[in-house]
């Protein structure tokens, strides 16, 4: 089949060029005001010179009405007085046939409704369920999809899937929407944009991190400081013993900030030279000691900390010679740098107990009081879920930071358990859970979220919808704020909130076989 396409070409006529000046001088006299500038009307096409004339003859009009109705005039002979280029012979192949069945009248009409809604959240929720069911999109909407792709880079792989065929051929003639197109990840990491270039990384850093730093070592010597910077920051995720020789590479690096950045990433590899250094000097430090107690009848077990001599080494590392806050000695501000960049499980090794058992001898010791925060950090930095649980069950202090590395469910149990006197830190970690809020976290939070609706607003109830569970509707009476203005005000959100709710029910049933 062979079609005439209109397109660009490097011809601009004589016409063309005049009304193009023309326009530039009226959107002049808009920004200038018809007092100071008034546009020339002389050098026009032949076409428009009589209806201007007349437009300016009119004594009924004053000065701003004449220029308006000469603008709009200039302004339709510019968009629609203009021939089009026309390209002949261009062969354009037919989209492919459809493989996956379309979407049923129900979902087609919960996803007009969300589209009206413009609810982001709610529309990756319906294409979630869409994809779930290997289902497509009818023809009418994957336009409106492409472009919102282009604009919702969180959601192009989920409309690829639900536009199906006719998607990716009719991404073929929009650049915007090649995200449909199946490109090759190493080709867009040796050509991409910078952009482009940092989002298959991280792709890739999180699939197959050995290819990730294969790939950094191929570029390295291209890459500005910046990049590398940027770069190195992405090798935080999956970062393992294989990355050693790499970093370690880095030492000569001209620029300081790379050499510091790859040194702290050492840091976080219990193999690395520098952790095993950190953690021979805490080995000499932590010991036991048995004291007496209940006027020498008996014996108990308690906690000794005392730094030996420092090797220099240490210090080149990073380690601080002198204690920055009255808090600390110095040799105590050392101990607590050591034990941010050493695994919790060396203390459970040192001191051959449980973690729970760690934790009530720091607890227990003046100096281990001061100490037991750097464990936290070290927690977070070797992404040991099982010390998280320990430090949150047995801790006297919450620590919100190691939360999130939690399974869900405790999670949940701990938002639940903590919320009083922390609402904002524990709402805030919620809203990055993978899953639904139970019940009765919702209830607590919609029950804070309402006495406070110029924080939490409509908005915020639409932007995380999707952690918002059906059975809330229940509970939505239960939260009403005790002052009068304030519950008007809930009301409304609470009817806000039903509608959403509501949409999700109708997307999770029209996709239900």
């Amino acid at each position: 089949m062979k079609l005439p396409v209109y397109g660009k070409t490097d011809y601009i006529n004589h016409f063309e060029i005049v009304i193009m000046q023309q326009w530039n001088d009226i959107v002049n006299t808009a920004m200038l005001g018809t007092e100071k500038k008034v546009p020339d009307f002389n050098a026009v096409p032949q076409n428009i010179v009589q209806p201007l004339q007349l437009i300016q003859q009119n004594q009924q009009l004053d000065k701003e009405e004449k220029y308006l109705q000469a603008a709009a005039l200039i302004y339709n002979y510019q968009v629609c007085g203009a021939v089009p280029f026309k390209k002949e012979n261009l062969i354009i192949a037919p989209a492919p046939a459809e493989e996956k069945p379309y979407c049923n009248k129900e979902a087609l009409q919960v996803l007009n409704d969300i589209l009206s809604e413009e609810n982001i959240p709610l529309l990756a929720f319906w294409l979630q369920h869409c994809a779930a069911a290997g289902h497509i999109i009818h023809p009418e909407l994957v336009h409106r999809l492409l472009q919102l792709g282009a604009e919702q880079k969180k959601l192009q792989t989920l409309i690829t899937a639900c536009c199906g065929n006719r998607g990716k051929w009719l991404a073929g003639f929009n650049e915007a929407w090649n995200f449909s197109m199946q490109q090759s990840t190493e080709e867009t990491w040796q050509t991409g944009t910078p952009e482009q270039r940092r989002n298959i990384l991280t792709a890739t850093r999180k699939h197959n991190p050995v290819l990730a730093v294969d790939w950094l070592q191929q570029t390295w010597p291209q890459e500005d400081a910046a990049t590398k910077t940027t770069f190195l920051e992405i090798l935080q995720t999956n970062i393992s013993a294989a990355d050693i020789e790499f970093l370690e590479l880095l030492a000569t690096e001209k620029s300081k900030k790379v050499k510091e950045l790859a040194l702290d990433l050492l840091k976080n590899i219990p193999q690395s030279a520098v952790v095993q250094q950190y953690e021979s000097l805490l080995a000499q430090t932590v010991q036991l000691k048995k004291e007496k107690a209940l006027l020498g009848l008996s014996t108990k077990t308690v906690l000794l900390l005392q730094l030996p001599q420092v090797p220099d080494a240490v210090f080149n590392s990073g380690i601080e010679k002198l204690s920055s806050t009255k808090e600390f000695t110095d040799d105590e501000y050392i101990i607590y740098q050591l034990a941010m960049y050493v695994p919790p499980t060396f203390w459970q090794q040192q001191l051959n107990t449980t973690a729970e058992g760690v934790i009530k001898l720091l607890q227990d010791d003046a100096v281990g009081k001061k100490i037991l925060p750097a464990l936290v950090l070290a927690v977070k930095r070797f992404n040991n879920n099982e010390w998280a649980a320990a430090l949150l069950q047995h801790s006297k202090i919450f620590y919100l930071d190691i939360m999130a590395m939690l399974p869900p469910q405790q999670q949940n149990d701990y938002s639940i358990r903590f919320f009083e006197g922390h609402e904002d830190t524990i709402i805030q970690n919620a809203l990055n859970f993978t899953s639904e809020w139970s019940t009765t976290l919702t209830q607590k939070i919609f029950t804070y979220t309402a006495k406070n609706a110029y924080q939490y607003n409509r908005s915020f109830y639409s932007q995380h919808i999707h952690l918002i569970p059906m059975q809330a509707i229940a509970v939505l009476e239960k939260c009403m704020p005790s002052e009068a203005y304030q519950q008007s005000v809930w009301a409304g959100t609470s009817e806000y909130i039903t509608k959403l709710i509501s949409l999700k029910t109708q997307t999770i049933t029209a996709f239900q076989p």
